[in-house]
Parts: C-alpha cells; structure tokens; sequence
C-alpha cells in the first residue's frame, strides 16, 4: 500500500487536484440529495378492498371476502393471505415471496378478480392497492371554506389541485372525504297506474338508455358510414325526457294494462312526468373536522425520485395564494406533513456529527500537541464524508436517518487511519531524517496495519448491504455510506495525508548528529504527559496480569447488566410532532352517537395548550392510506402540536384528561408515526381458532 504514498508524493499536484475536485462535487451533490425519513422501502404485498354497502360483517365475509381469497390462491409468489370483514368492507392483504415482480403480480390477481366477479353481489367491485413507502403521503391538507361542500369540491378541482400538481416532485394531489352525488327517482305511484307504465320499465330503460350502441353501417354511392345509437345521459333534464313505454314489462316486451285487450295503445310517457328526479348528496360514511370546522381533505403523493421536503416547503408556499384564490373563507390547514419531522430529525443529526468532529480534532490537538497536524489530520475528515455523500449522489440514495446515522460513526472512524499515519511521520521527521524519505518509511511502516484495521471494519458493515428481505432494503444504505466513507478514509491517509505532511510538517532542526538527534526526540517523547501517565498503566497490566483480568471481567460484566436497561424500539419517537387519538365504541354504535363521543374528546383537545392544529375523522378509518371503512363506531384525531412544546407532557395530559370522560368509549392517545408507518407504543394480539365459539371465547380469555 506505500506505493500510494510514493505515487502522490511524485504527483502531489494531481493528488491535491483530485482532493479539490472530490470536495467540490461533494459540495455540488449534497444539497441536491433526497430528505426522507427513512429509506423508500418496497413491501412485497398487496391489498384488495371491495365495499358491501349496509352488509353485516358475517355476509361480507361469506360472500365477498372468501370468493376473492379463494380465487387469487393461484397467483405465483403469494405467500400468505390475511383478510378482514367489517360491516360493509372486506379487505384482504396478501404477501408475496420476497422478490416478486409485484407489478406482474398485481395484473394477475386483478385477472383472478375479473373471473370471479359473477360470483360477487351484484354491487361489488374489488380493488387492487399496491405499492411502497413512497406511497405515504408528504403532505394531507385540510380543506375548509364558506358555502357548501359541492362547491368546495369544484374550487379544489379548479384551482388547489391543479396548482398542487404544477409543483416539482408532486406525483399526484388527490380530494379525499368528498361524499358522492347521487340522483333519486322516486316514481309517483298514482300517475304511474294512470300512465299504464309498469314500474319495472323505469329500471329496463336506465339499462337500455345512457349508452352509445353500434347499429351497423350505412352505404351512400362510394363511402360507407357507421351508425350508433343512443347517447351518454349527462344532465337530470336527460333522464327527465327519456321516454317509457305504456304496458311495457321489466323483460322488455308489451302487454295490456289490464285484463281487457286495448284497441287504442297509449302514447309513451316521460319519465319526468311521472317521477320526481332529484340530485342529492349521499348519506355521510365518515365526518371530518379540522379545527372544529367541517373539512375535506387534499393529499399529496411525491414521485419516486422527488424531496419530500423540498414538496413540503413549495407547497406551503404556494397556499396563501391557493387560498385567494379560492376565495370566500377557503382554508388550507397542513395536518399531516412529513417534512418537519425529517428536517428535525435531519438537523439534529447533523449537528451531533458537528460536535462529533469538533471534539475530534480537538482530541488530535491534545494528543498531538501540533496545530499543523492537527490540521492535516482533520481534513481527512470532511474529505472523506463528501465522497461517501457523492456515492449516495450516484446510487440514487436519500439523506435519511439511516444515512446520516452512518455518516455519524463514520466521523469518528474515518480520522483513525490518518491519525497513525500522521503520527508516525511526525515521529520521523522529529528523528531529523530528509523530508522525503521520513514520509515513504513512515507510510510502508503503517500501511499494513492501517489497511487491516480498514478492511477488518469493512467486514462488519459490508455483508448488510447483501442482506435480501426488507431488513437489506432498510439497512442497504446505511451500510454503503459506512463502508464508502471508511474506504474513502484508508485511501485520503495514504494518499492525501503524505502530501500535506510533506507540504506542512517540518523536520528537526539539523546540524547535529543524527543520533543526537534521535536520543533527544526519545527523551522528549518519554518524559511527555502521556508517556507519564500511560506507562504506570502498562506497567501495571503486565506486573498483575491476573488482576488486570479480573478488572476487564468485571467491567464487561457491569456493560451486560446496564445493556438491559436500555429502551429498544424500532424507531423512537422523541422529536416527533405529531400524536394519535383513537376512539372507540361498542360495535353497532350509529355515526351521529360516535360523532357525539367524539365532541367530548374534541374538547379536550382545543383546550390543551402546545396543539397548532387537530383534524377529527368520525367513521370510515380515518388513515391517510386505505381506508377501512364502515366503522361507524370508531373515531381517529391527527394532532399536530407547535414548534417547541413538550410532547410527552402533552400526551400524559390528554391520556389523563380523557380518562375522566364519561361515555366516550375506549381511548387511546400514542405518539405518531412521524411519516415512518410504524407507531411508536402499539402492541398487537392476533388470536386463531377454529371456529367462531372458540375464538370468542378466547379472545375474551385475552
């Protein structure tokens, strides 16, 4: 390895130029790295939700849960399937080997769903959700203005949306909790008699009508021209002038209005004129609040390759203008947003690294006793994580927890080598030996230690990155940057450090001889603070070896003991700004008796201190991803507290507050998920049996 040291010695402006570059282009790349909280993770799973509107739980199971289960058994790479019946939703969850083209897989489950669609009421329609960590959203908005929710929907469609999608790295801004526009018929019974219509022809000519049919083809002289019939139903006056048959039966055909035969057959009649058609929203499934207010909700979804961040911010900025824009009291409340828990997380990290350097070289300056080393060393430092930053740059990785964690140990690992190799040529050039040749013996006496010490650290964190499974999706990165920067850190100390001692160390002062010399950097070196305190320990080590034993049992001992006291999650969630409030009331509890539950709770809410802003979900799940639907009987709150305030204090004091409720259920206030999906106090107990008696009976055993 010194023929490194002997190539930038002969070439020490190319190797100076080289160093230049490294850093510029790690300067260059860094800002323009990805912020995420964590790495995009592929799940190697899909769900399917189907809606069974005002089907009991036992009926969706039976005749939409177990058809759909039973028929995508075939699909290659499924694993296992997971399937959940609620009153009017069925969701299945289905898990695939690891490594399977989810996408292929995707397609032939939607095939397998397509064949046993006949076997599903007649108002089901399953859908396939699939997709990865990138599918969090950045961002959820909270819409709010005056008016009514119809024209909410339309001002969010014309303006918000459109605006949102414009910014850079928004894949997709979506309405979420807009109720539906339903048109009733309701047929007049008396006039329906009076007209002859049989009322089963209402429904025969909606299915017949609204639709574009082919009805052959028409020759004239040389061209020939397709004919269609019919037209798409677009307005109510459209169905109000579609006209009925008298005597018309469901099956199509014509009939006589009683028993005696008609000589005269009745004109056709409107269905206007016999019906009222009206447009109307559709019952509420869910109530959604922001703040007390009723609200809709905007969530915004960032392309693979885009800065959640960097959306985040962007869009925030663009809000006021969306909101004149919208006009009349229109609102737009952040109630979810990743970014400043990343940013939080990525700050803090950052600046532990800092410090980490900063006591760094200021233990080389105490050690070293030279500012001039001090200064070689540490550029080995900086040097060494720009270039790991540029192989994050390169392979298309993020700024995230994982990556800065990495960075973090790096920082403290990388200066080791340029440390020994320093010192030793320090020692060296204080024997009085020429420059030159002080810098090649020193580095040849060094390098197969530095080398063995590198690649032994190496082999620790390499292999992770080979780790298949999520595990290896995780943690893939965090083994790159470890192993990059400690890569970079063997190649800057024989390379770089030569160079700058060679520029910067001088040697002993000559004129003597050099055994003179020698003997006088020998005793200065022995009668040094740390030789002093240093050789006492050694001599003790090896005088009372026994001992010195005995005393590194104990100490490991002790390091078990207090490893058990240590917390461990998967991520923590201290500096997180966000908590959870879910609620919960007997099954079969009606959306406006929950909502009423739910008020008892808001309540609480508003009147906490160190809360900027809440959104309160009453039925229909409540989650930014897919959504569970049809409990009625549930509520969720998103809470987003302020700036500095203490979130552990404020989640005591709610969790204390709500106890105190009377009728407002079952409550659960944890920390949020920060964006990560994971909740940071849950704990789940999955019970199997049998049959139904004895799963009941053991889950009331639980």
């Amino acid at each position: 390895m010194s023929l490194l040291a002997r190539f930038s010695l002969r070439n020490r402006g190319l190797t100076a130029l080289i160093a230049i570059l490294a850093l510029g282009f790690g300067l260059i790349a860094a800002p323009r790295l990805k912020q995420q909280l964590f790495p995009s993770l592929d799940f190697p799973a899909a769900f399917i939700v189907a809606t069974y509107p005002a089907a009991a739980p036992d009926i969706v199971d039976q005749q939409v849960t177990l058809p759909i289960a039973t028929a995508i058994q075939g699909v290659p790479g499924l694993k296992h399937t997971t399937s959940i019946s609620r009153e009017s939703v069925s969701t299945v969850q289905v898990e695939f080997e690891f490594g399977t083209d989810l996408d292929t897989a995707v397609g032939k489950m939607e095939t397998a769903l397509g064949r046993v669609k006949s076997q599903l009421p007649e108002s089901v329609t399953p859908t396939v959700y699939a997709g990865s960590t990138s599918d969090i959203p950045v961002l959820v908005l909270a819409a709010s203005a005056d008016g009514d929710e119809r024209a909410l929907v339309d001002r969010l469609r014309a303006t918000a949306v459109p605006e949102i999608q414009n910014v850079e790295g928004v894949r997709e801004a979506t309405i979420t909790g807009a109720l539906d526009q339903t048109i009733t018929i309701t047929p007049n019974l008396a006039k329906l008699a009076a007209s002859g219509v049989d009322i089963g022809a209402i429904a025969t000519a909606l299915r017949g009508n609204g639709i574009s049919t082919p009805a052959g083809a028409v020759t004239t002289g040389d061209r020939s021209l397709t004919v269609q019939v019919g037209s798409p139903l677009t307005t109510l006056d459209d169905l109000r002038n579609l006209y009925l048959t008298p005597g018309a039966s469901p099956a199509g055909g014509t009939a006589s209005t009683s028993g005696t035969a008609s000589t005269s057959p009745r004109e056709p009649v409107r269905l206007g004129d016999i019906a009222e058609i009206v447009s109307q929203t559709a019952p509420p499934t869910s109530i959604t609040r922001t703040n007390g207010k009723p609200s809709l909700g905007v969530s915004v979804l960032a392309t693979p390759d885009g800065n959640a961040v960097k959306v985040s911010d962007d869009i925030r900025e663009i809000l006021p203008d969306i909101e004149r824009a919208m006009g009349e009291g229109a609102q737009l409340t952040p109630v979810f947003d990743q970014a400043p828990y990343v940013k939080r997380s990525i700050r803090s990290l950052a600046e532990e690294g800092m410090l980490g350097l900063v006591f760094a070289v200021l233990v080389i300056l105490v050690f070293l006793f030279s500012v001039r080393s001090t200064i070689v060393t540490a550029v080995s430092i900086p040097l060494s994580i720009v270039i790991a930053l540029l192989a994050l740059w390169t392979g298309d990785y993020s700024l995230n927890i994982l990556t800065l964690g990495a960075l973090t140990i790096a920082i403290g690992r990388v200066v080791d080598d340029s440390i020994v190799v320093l010192e030793n040529i320090k020692r060296h050039l204080e024997y009085g030996e020429d420059k030159h040749h002080a810098v090649i013996t020193a580095v040849r006496e060094v390098a197969g230690a530095v080398t063995a010490s590198t690649v032994t650290t190496v082999a620790v964190f390499a292999p992770i990155a080979l780790v298949g499974g999520l595990i290896g999706q995780l943690f893939s990165s965090f083994a790159i940057t470890v192993t990059v920067a400690l890569a970079a850190s063997l190649l800057v100390s024989l390379t770089v450090v030569p160079v700058l001692a060679f520029w910067f160390l001088k040697p002993a002062n000559g004129g003597d001889d050099p055994a003179a010399i020698r003997e006088r950097a020998d005793a200065r070196e022995r009668a040094s603070l740390l030789q002093r305190c240093y050789v006492p320990v050694i001599r003790f080590a090896t005088t009372r070896r026994l001992a010195t034993l005995m005393i590194g049992v104990l100490v490991f001992a002790g390091t078990l003991g207090l490893a058990t006291g240590l917390q461990t999650n998967f991520f923590d969630s201290s500096g997180q700004n966000t908590l959870t409030i879910s609620q919960k009331l007997p099954v079969g509890t009606a959306l406006a008796a929950t909502d009423a539950a739910a008020d008892q709770v808001e309540a609480v809410v508003q009147d906490t201190d160190g809360i900027e802003t809440y959104q309160v979900t009453v039925g229909g799940g409540g989650g930014f991803g897919i959504s569970g639907g049809g409990d009625s009987n549930e509520a969720s709150f998103s809470v987003t507290l302020a700036e500095d305030a203490d979130a552990k204090a404020i989640q005591h004091s709610l969790r204390d507050r709500i106890a105190d409720l009377t009728g407002a259920g079952e409550v659960k206030v944890s920390a949020g998920s920060g964006g990560t999906g994971f909740s940071a106090d849950e704990l789940r107990v999955v019970v199997q049996a049998g049959t139904p008696e004895v799963l009941a009976t053991a889950s009331e055993q639980i």
